[in-house]
């Protein structure tokens, strides 16, 4: 493939996935990493840490302009706070334990819960009924942001992941969150978790330096594609968007149960 043609596929695969990854709360990586490594032909590693440096691109973008949005409050804020620090934990555990459990048998727990999750989501505007509608005392939601940091923090871990695709179902099922804010607290949550990520593997050299313009273009369109996607989420109707989780979700687990 041609250097011209690269370009093109990084500015456009950044822009779509930017766009829907804003519209959704999740930093897109799951379907940002099979372009980056079986259609640019990046190396594995390379891939990777450039993966989290759009990632975290991305997520920074959607993140500022939900607060310009208004789609941030303080309950979001102190449930993210809490939540960033056992998912950095968790992150660490999931490496750790990534030669001690069988990710076989884990991504089918997950794929499970994602098809359960999704299936849900997609059915919501038809039946109009919520899983959880919760209103907790602020304690209960830390102990309950805690749980769910250090949860999806392993299963970052284990499978090099964000974990918004797990995080977002939940935070709306356990703590009774609307959408649009769960996408929100996992957009913060993503950055540390993210910024670790992309740390670790970057002073590990994992990042060669002749990709770099297409990574940088990957992450600028995906940049602008955040921010127009959550232009499109502050407009569109909380029905539309729990369809939109759910067929993310079932992709999610399709992709995580093909993945190499």
């Amino acid at each position: 493939m041609k250097n011209l043609e690269k370009i093109l596929i990084s500015i456009l695969a950044g822009f779509v996935l930017g766009y829907f990854a804003g519209v959704i709360g999740v930093g897109g990586g799951e379907f940002r990493l099979p372009v980056l490594i079986y259609i640019l032909k990046l190396p594995i590693f390379t891939a990777i840490t450039g993966n989290l440096l759009i990632g975290l691109l991305t997520v920074i973008a959607t993140s500022v302009m939900r607060i310009k949005f208004g789609m941030v409050n303080n309950e979001v804020i102190l449930i993210a706070i809490f939540m960033s620090i056992t998912s950095v934990i968790g992150v660490y555990s999931g490496v750790i334990m990534t030669n001690k459990i069988k990710v076989k048998t884990l991504k089918i727990i997950i794929s499970i819960f994602l098809i359960i999750a999704g299936v849900k989501f997609i059915l919501n505007p038809l039946i109009k009924q919520n899983f959880v509608v919760n209103l907790l005392p602020n304690w209960q939601k830390i102990l309950i942001s805690l749980f769910i940091g250090y949860f999806v923090g392993i299963i970052s871990g284990i499978l090099g992941v964000a974990g918004g695709e797990y995080r977002i179902p939940l935070i709306i099922y356990l703590l009774g969150i609307d959408i649009k804010l769960a996408g929100s607290t996992s957009l913060l949550v993503s950055i540390p978790t993210q910024t670790c990520g992309f740390l670790k593997h970057y002073h590990s050299g994992h990042l060669e330096k002749k990709y770099l313009l297409i990574i940088i273009l990957m992450g600028i369109f995906s940049f602008i594609g955040g921010y127009f996607g959550v232009y499109t989420a502050y407009f569109i109707q909380k029905e539309t968007l729990e369809v939109m989780l759910g067929v993310i979700l079932l992709f999610a687990t399709v992709r995580m149960l093909s993945k190499p």
